[in-house]
């Protein structure tokens, strides 16, 4: 990681970044079922639910640290890809918005099925 990035409060998961943490979460579940495990998990560590679009498959909560942006992508009838998109309000972040996509997606793969994360391919 470049030293730049200790002051960064915007992140967001892509299958083409290096860091694997940053690697977008696919799994084994349908919609309505990874949705409502998002929300729960997020509701659990504080975060309020602000917005969520069915059309777009986008969700929006809030706490007073951070606002997060979960994107749900459909690859198949049981596959979900969820992507993550975070913006911090600390003044020095020291990588904290990482530490918090890791955070967030340890609690989802608790609560759905893992097929794979980005860059890896299914298995």
């Amino acid at each position: 990681m470049a030293f730049s990035e200790l002051f960064l409060n915007n992140f967001e998961t892509s299958d083409n970044t290096e860091d694997r943490r940053l690697k977008p979460h696919y799994y084994n579940n349908d919609y309505n079922t990874t949705q409502q495990a998002v929300i729960k998990s997020l509701q659990e560590v504080g975060f309020q639910t602000l917005n969520i679009d069915n059309n777009y498959h986008e969700m929006l909560f809030e706490n007073k640290k951070a606002t997060v942006i979960i994107l749900l992508r459909e690859i198949s009838l049981y596959e979900m890809r969820v992507d993550i998109k975070i913006s911090t309000k600390y003044l020095l972040p020291l990588r904290r918005p990482i530490q918090l996509i890791e955070n967030l997606y340890e609690l989802f793969d608790r609560k759905l099925t893992l097929k794979y994360r980005g860059g890896e391919g299914s298995e």
